[in-house]
Parts: structure tokens; sequence; C-alpha cells
């Protein structure tokens, strides 16, 4: 089945961003990551703006999705957060967990991001059985865990991640 060229676009600035940041990822960047010609961005996105929202706004419904599968599977706060500490981040594949992050970066200075990240949180934090100032570092600590993978960092793996939420949650 061919791919919507629409998520094509998205795949490609996915990529870009994770190597040139999102305010780094311009239209032309995008296009060349892709291998499609800049118009396609262009004309699909129209706007920089409708560009990241829409990258959010699959990010986020991605997310949520994973999430329903996985407290369908067992609902139990030790299971979410053994997900949460994955070996790969939240998502399966580190490339999602290192766009939250690089979004999470765009947020401090772009109010219309946090305004779309924030239900994603939001969606972690009532989803863990913990009170609302236990669950909130859980899921800040693995979604930062996951992109910090990539320093090699001891500190920054699922074990350690694993161990400080159980900490957190008394468990």
């Amino acid at each position: 089945m061919p791919v919507d060229p629409r998520d094509r676009v998205l795949d490609a600035f996915e990529r870009s961003l994770l190597v040139h940041g999102v305010q780094g990822s311009s239209f032309a960047r995008i296009a060349a990551e892709g291998g499609f010609h800049r118009s396609l961005v262009q004309h699909h996105f129209k706007t920089r703006e409708r560009l990241v929202a829409a990258c959010l706004d699959r990010l986020v419904e991605r997310y949520l999705s994973r999430l329903s599968e996985v407290r369908a599977e067992d609902p139990s706060t030790s299971h979410l957060l053994d997900w949460l500490c994955s070996p790969h981040g939240p998502e399966g594949p580190p490339r999602q967990a290192k766009v939250v992050d690089a979004f999470v970066a765009l947020a401090n200075t772009d109010p219309a991001v946090a305004a779309r990240l924030a239900p994603l949180y939001e969606a972690f934090v009532e989803a863990l059985d913990l009170p609302r100032r236990t669950a909130f570092p859980c899921v800040a600590l693995s979604f930062g865990r996951a992109g910090l993978e990539v320093l090699g960092l001891p500190e920054a793996t699922t074990g350690s991640a694993r161990e400080a939420c159980r900490c957190l949650a008394g468990a």
C-alpha cells in the first residue's frame, strides 16, 4: 500500500529534526531528507506552524494509541512503568522519544507546541495509579531518559530509570 504523501513529509520532518532540530529543519532540508521536492511540503502544510502542529498531533495520537494497548494488556501501574522505562523508550523505536524531546525543548519558547504536548503528559500521568506529584516525575523521567540514552550515561539506562520510578512510587 502506498504511503500517504503527508506521512512521507512528516516522517522526513522527524528524521530531519533529530539532526537539525526543529528550528533547523527547513522545508528544503525536509525535502532532501525525504527524497522529494520542497513543493510537496509546501503543498501539504503551507506553513511551518501547520507542519509542526501536524507532526505533534500525529506523535500524540501514536503515543495515546500505544498507551491504550499497553493498558489493555495489563492496567497495573507496575506494567505501565515497565513499558515507560523500556529499553527503547515509551514508544518503542527511540526516534519517537527523541522527537518528543526536540519538541519539549521548543515548548519553552512556543506556547502552541506546549499546548499540544501537555495532553500527552497528562494522559500518562492520569494512567498511572499514583499521586500526581509522583506520577509526573515518573513520566518526565521516562521520556527524558529515552532521549538521554544516546549519551551513553550509565544513569540513563532502563534499569536506573525503573529503579528511580520504584523509589518515587514507593514500590
